[in-house]
């Protein structure tokens, strides 16, 4: 008789070493095992959201931050107002404007009242050409695009501006209000009149202040420079 052979049979499965959960398949099975999905652990889904709030807020506030920056409006904070009263009081004439050098800043008085106040840039104060002089002036001219051409003793100049409104001429040439475009918008206010990076004796205005300043004035509008 024929002796029937009763080893066992074993029949091998390789299972990828990535599936850490593969199921026990019958013995003669033809089927592949599924791995089971993984679950993103909870955490990783806070650290998600916090990452998506930061960076929505970040937009936000750059956007906001953007827009400050590039409009000069008028500065209503209580300690401008202050500052408006005390460089407007006493005014009895229907336009004036007055720059202070060490605030950095502009304002536009119609009597004592201040209609329009804005950051602006001012002479570099460590040389006599190129410092604005403290004084009471008149604005003698109205120019719309033009280029300023001059010189120092360190450098020269030939800068193109949309508004010119000169209010001094003195041994050094003239000295005025226009617009300075090749800035940077938070420039404006924020340069030091000591700084080798102030003007060269003019008071330098955002965009949006040197027009409005060119359609508010006119020839013969009085001028203060104070400190």
């Amino acid at each position: 008789m024929t002796k029937k052979n009763t080893k066992p049979k074993f029949e091998i499965y390789r299972y990828s070493a990535s599936i850490s959960n593969a199921r026990t398949v019958n013995r003669g099975s033809n089927k592949v095992p599924k791995p089971k999905g993984r679950k993103i652990p909870f955490v990783r889904h806070i650290l998600f959201l916090l990452i998506l709030v930061s960076f929505i807020i970040f937009s936000l506030y750059y956007i906001v931050s953007k827009q400050n920056n590039s409009s000069p409006a008028t500065n209503t904070s209580n300690q401008t107002t202050v500052l408006s009263s005390q460089y407007c009081s006493g005014n009895t004439n229907s336009k004036l404007v007055v720059v202070s050098i060490n605030r950095r800043r502009m304002w536009a008085c119609n009597r004592s009242n201040a209609v329009y106040s804005s950051v602006v840039i001012t002479g570099n104060q460590n040389l006599a050409s190129d410092l604005t002089p403290v004084g009471k002036y008149k604005i003698f001219a109205k120019i719309a695009n033009t280029d300023l051409i001059g010189s120092n003793a360190n450098t020269s100049w030939n800068d193109h501006v949309n508004y010119w409104m000169p209010f001094l001429q003195n041994q050094y040439g003239q000295y005025g209000f226009h617009d300075a475009t090749w800035r940077v918008p938070n420039e404006f206010g924020n340069i030091s009149p000591y700084s080798i990076n102030a003007s060269h004796g003019c008071v330098e205005l955002p965009l949006a202040t040197s027009s409005w300043l060119y359609s508010w004035v006119r020839d013969g509008t009085d001028v203060s420079i104070v400190n």
